[in-house]
């Protein structure tokens, strides 16, 4: 016991020592993080609408319509320098808070044709606190567009996007390296900083997008041309102290992955931004390609600067934390795994998991992300370590065991067996226990109407019902003894109800064997019948028997008595009777009636002798009468007045056995009066 207990504790502490390990070592930038991150963003957005779509970040596409228009079409995108002087202007004078680019525009069209980027360099130097141009690590923009901004590395924003490993962008460094150096800001970073965004940010920011990326609003480069022509006035309204990106939507350039692939995708705006304008018409882009997970790299850009503006961000937590939860997963797991069987841990470690991964979706809600994946497979690995150690050391002499004397005792016993291996030797203790004795009526008839074949199947039905009733109510069957058995109650699994555990599944039995046998005769087979009898008391029980051979059992009086109430009922009329001691036990749980006093041979005290009729919480009218009526008959009785006895217990009917028998009784007496030293008891001359 001492050592299955020291293999429990060193598991427990492996498991969980290895789950905290687990919980420091396993980085975040994992697939399976990642993946529970995305859809725990999807759940929150189930669980808790995102509500309205902010609008202090704003984007400028460059759709196919934009390229096909009148506008542009004559221009390679190589030279869209004069439209993007002319949308630059538009934005500056609607007073827009910071304008970047999402563009690496690193040739001037001044190398084809002298002056042709002179408008943009103009707009460039005009609205250069408020411009960011697009860069990479390695290349800048072409130096005409430098000094038109006065070679201001803040005019600058990297428009590297650094994926996870599965390829998936959550994470945006506001600072980007170099060789191993700071190089710059990045594109969102730098846009922030234009629009004087003074707001404290983590050196990294992960969104937590409350809406897919596309619902930014977002508005076709045409349109915005068009009203800059027609309404430059109005644009105010739409612009005005906004962040705005500029960059390319078209379905096949440029397009990543984010975290908020699995976000529902807008439904586009069905009225304009701004109306009553002759030739401006403002209205929303729907989704630049339907159905995919994949978007335009200016939507992250511009999530990211969303994010850090509405305040939709999280933090990673913190090492403790994460090792906290996987310690106290590991923990779980591991008692799973020890105490469980593997269907019922299986289902804990699932339902556990979900619970966990709906603890991530709601500290989202905190600004926090907590990765769960290795909390997740500590709870895993440690149910599985758990078991196998349970399976291969601790439960090894169980199995033994169980496998050696399952077949022959009951489980209780065997349970016993396990957790004290030294119960196995000759000897017994001193227990207080309620034994029943059941016998099945009609054995010894039917015997010689049926073959031998199915007499046995027969008794095995009927005895089945006994053992399993026994078996349900914590008994112990001690012995198949022909067509009878004998039970115990207290032993070997101690019980301060005992008694009234045995009670009750005497009252089942005598059912179900009762239901038993008028299926039974429907179907024109035989069937039995039952006589129980149920005495408590203190008893010797333990193993009895040779060294050789022995038998777990109970010896003494109150198995004796129980064996002589077992041959009652057949004398009265009955089913199941009690000895005085356990109707003392169960008379508040169980509706009784007192029948006789009987004098039981190798007894010299007489025994008062008890049937119960059914629960008390289940009790009729009917019952309450036949227990008052009978009380009163038997006080008759007692006192002699034979006649008035023999009355009461004719009229309480010709089903009631023990009344039928008492009745017959009285009217002997009636007739032939005992002696004047007759104290009321009834000697049984046999069994």
């Amino acid at each position: 016991m001492a050592q299955r207990h020291t293999i429990t504790a060193l598991s427990i502490v492996a498991c969980v020592a290895l789950s905290i390990l687990a919980g420091l070592s396993i980085h975040r930038d994992n697939s399976v993080d990642g993946w529970l991150f995305d859809t725990a963003l999807w759940a929150r957005n189930v669980l808790v609408p995102g509500g309205e779509i902010p609008n202090k970040v704003v984007v400028i596409a460059v759709d196919q319509r934009s390229l096909d228009a009148p506008e542009l079409s004559y221009l390679p995108r190589a030279l869209f320098s004069p439209i993007w002087a002319e949308t630059l202007n538009g934005l500056g004078q609607a007073d827009a808070a910071a304008i970047a680019f999402d563009f690496l525009l690193a040739y001037s069209g001044g190398q084809l044709k002298p002056g042709y980027d002179r408008d943009f360099q103009r707009a460039l130097f005009r609205y250069g606190d408020r411009v960011v141009l697009g860069r990479s690590a390695t290349t800048l923009p072409a130096k005409s567009y430098l000094a038109a901004l006065r070679f201001d590395p803040t005019a600058l924003g990297l428009l590297e996007l650094l994926p996870d490993t599965d390829g998936v962008i959550r994470e945006f460094p506001l600072n980007l390296g170099e060789n191993g150096h700071e190089a710059g800001r990045s594109l969102s970073a730098a846009a922030l900083d234009k629009a004087n965004f003074t707001h404290a940010l983590p050196p990294s920011l992960i969104p937590s997008p409350r809406h897919h990326p596309e619902a930014i609003p977002t508005y076709a480069l045409v349109n915005v041309l068009r009203c800059i022509k027609t309404a430059p006035e109005a644009l105010a309204d739409v612009f005005g102290k906004r962040v705005i990106f500029i960059g390319s939507v078209l379905a096949d350039e440029d397009r990543r992955i984010g975290a908020g692939r699995y976000l529902p995708s807008p439904k586009p705006a069905k009225d304009s931004a701004i109306t009553g304008k002759a030739g401006c018409d403002l209205s929303r882009l729907p989704p630049s390609k339907a159905n995919s997970q994949t978007v335009p790299g200016v939507y992250l850009h511009a999530l990211a600067a969303q994010s850090a503006i509405s305040g939709n961000f999280v933090q990673l937590a913190t090492p403790f934390w994460r090792a906290t939860l996987a310690g106290t997963l590991g923990l779980t797991g591991a008692l799973l795994g020890l105490f469980l069987a593997p269907w019922a841990a299986f289902l804990g470690v699932f339902s556990i998991a979900l619970v966990v991964w709906f603890g991530e979706a709601g500290a989202l809600e905190f600004g926090i992300w907590l990765p769960v994946f290795a909390p997740i497979l500590a709870l895993f690995l440690s149910t599985v370590l758990a078991y196998l150690i349970r399976y291969l050391v601790a439960d090894r002499r169980r199995r033994m065991i169980q496998n050696a004397f399952g077949h022959y005792l009951a489980p209780s016993v065997v349970e016993g067996l396990l957790e004290s291996p030294h119960q196995l030797r000759l000897g017994g203790t001193l227990s207080d226990v309620t034994v029943m004795f059941a016998d099945l009526s009609g054995f010894t008839a039917l015997s010689t109407r049926t073959t031998p074949d199915e007499l046995v199947r027969l008794t095995n039905q009927y005895l089945a019902i006994i053992a399993d009733e026994v078996d349900a109510s914590n008994g112990y069957v001690d012995k198949f003894i022909g067509d009878a058995v004998m039970a115990i109650w207290g032993a070997p699994s101690p019980s301060d109800h005992h008694a009234i555990d045995a009670a009750c599944a005497g009252l089942r039995i005598v059912d179900k064997i009762a239901e038993a046998g008028v299926a039974a005769k429907a179907r024109g087979d035989h069937a039995y019948g039952i006589k129980i009898g149920i005495h408590s008391g203190a008893a010797v029980v333990g193993n009895v028997g040779s060294d050789k051979r022995y038998n777990y059992t109970a010896v003494g009086e109150t198995v004796n008595i129980a064996a002589r109430l077992e041959g009652l009922p057949g004398v009265y009329g009955c089913s199941l009777l009690l000895g005085p001691s356990t109707a003392a036990a169960v008379g508040e749980v169980i509706l009784l009636r007192e029948i006789d006093h009987v004098a039981v041979k190798g007894r010299e005290a007489p025994l008062t002798i008890f049937e119960p009729l059914d629960l008390m919480g289940r009790k009729t009218k009917a019952q309450d009468k036949s227990a008052v009526d009978f009380a009163l008959a038997l006080e008759h009785y007692r006192t002699r007045r034979f006649q008035d006895a023999a009355t009461i217990w004719r009229a309480m009917g010709p089903d009631d056995g023990p009344a039928q028998v008492m009745a017959a009784r009285a009217e002997t007496y009636a007739d032939t009066p005992p002696p004047n030293a007759w104290d009321g008891v009834f000697v049984m001359t046999g069994k």
